[in-house]
């Protein structure tokens, strides 16, 4: 069960840590010249801590290993950490994922199963069932809700994928300022959801203006939990790109997004505003990786575990596709 001492979770995390995938042995994996090679230089590496069998080693089931990491991974942080809500905001992304990927399945009569994520708050069998049943009571209100919406819409033939993802991804962003507010937390998990919501808001205000969406088609993709009004986007839509860095200047990010914006402006490229909020959540994180009076190491390893098995599917995808991909870095 989740832990009240700080100082436990702490020192337990450390010790997990030192089994992490090192850059080097990365390295080393990345450069074996068969699949074979180099999943037997990921298992002598401690990956899977001996919990892989030998069927698994055999064939290769490296998405497989990764599961299972991951979800021994969210298994061990749930019984550690001593706030669990708090914590399982960082998790709630995979079950975003599998959420969609379970409707959309759901919807074009497939099976989904081969691309659900594990590692997330949800129990996944939950998700499995309440997608299959059509019954959310066991789900947070705002997912609940979110999802009633959606039955009713698809009872009525109504199914606009957009839109249904839209509503997905905002009940994420909701229900983080539902526990930041229940938790009274002022901390680096604001300033994370925080920066979050305006970057992602100011990606749509963009994608909606490249598109020539309507007002009513970016307010839907509107997320709660930023810092910057959502009237600034939605004022937004007519304002020359030239000055939509001037424009939605406010907030503690507000310097970095006007940056990021004008930067768009010069090269063209709506990537590199991603780039920068990717860098400047990292960093976020990287402040409190240390600290040993809050969650910044707990979220730190989940982060890391998150970006060792994104490192290993880069470099398989690659092995297995005949392509060459940059080393990708690891989570420090």
């Amino acid at each position: 069960m989740p832990q009240e001492s700080y100082e436990y979770a702490i020192g337990r995390v450390s010790v997990m840590s030192t089994k992490m995938l090192k850059q080097n042995q990365l390295r080393r994996i990345a450069e074996a010249p068969t699949v074979k090679e180099a999943t037997a230089i990921l298992i002598e590496a401690g990956y899977g801590e001996g919990n892989i069998t030998e069927e698994e080693i055999a064939y290769g089931e490296l998405d497989l290993m990764i599961r299972e990491q991951m979800n021994l991974t969210r298994k061990r942080i749930l019984e550690l950490t001593p706030d669990v809500e708090l914590t399982g905001l960082f998790l709630l992304n995979v079950d975003n994922h599998n959420l969609k990927t379970l409707l959309k399945a759901r919807l074009l009569k497939t099976d989904g199963e081969k691309y659900l994520r594990d590692g997330g708050f949800f129990p996944l069998e939950l998700v499995k069932t309440c997608i299959a049943t059509r019954k959310y009571d066991s789900l947070p209100k705002v997912y609940r809700n979110a999802f009633n919406s959606i039955e009713a819409d698809i009872a009525r033939k109504t199914i606009d994928p957009m839109r249904f993802s839209a509503m997905i991804d905002c009940a994420l962003f909701t229900y983080a300022q539902e526990i930041l507010d229940e938790k009274e937390e002022h901390g680096f998990i604001r300033e994370y959801f925080n920066l979050r919501a305006d970057f992602q808001n100011a990606l749509s205000l963009v994608r909606a203006r490249l598109l020539h969406w309507g007002p009513d088609k970016l307010r839907m993709l509107l997320l709660d939990c930023g810092e910057i009004d959502k009237k600034y986007y939605l004022e937004s839509m007519d304002t020359p790109f030239e000055q939509l860095g001037a424009r939605l200047n406010h907030g503690s990010h507000g310097i970095a997004l006007a940056a990021a914006l004008n930067d768009y402006v010069q090269r063209q490229d709506i990537a590199a505003i991603a780039d920068v909020m990717r860098k400047m959540l990292m960093d976020i994180l990287r402040k409190v990786r240390w600290d040993t009076d809050n969650l910044g190491p707990i979220i730190g390893y989940l982060k890391a575990r998150d970006a060792e098995a994104q490192a290993l599917r880069v470099i398989f995808g690659s092995k297995q596709g005949g392509f060459e991909a940059p080393l990708p870095q690891l989570f420090i």
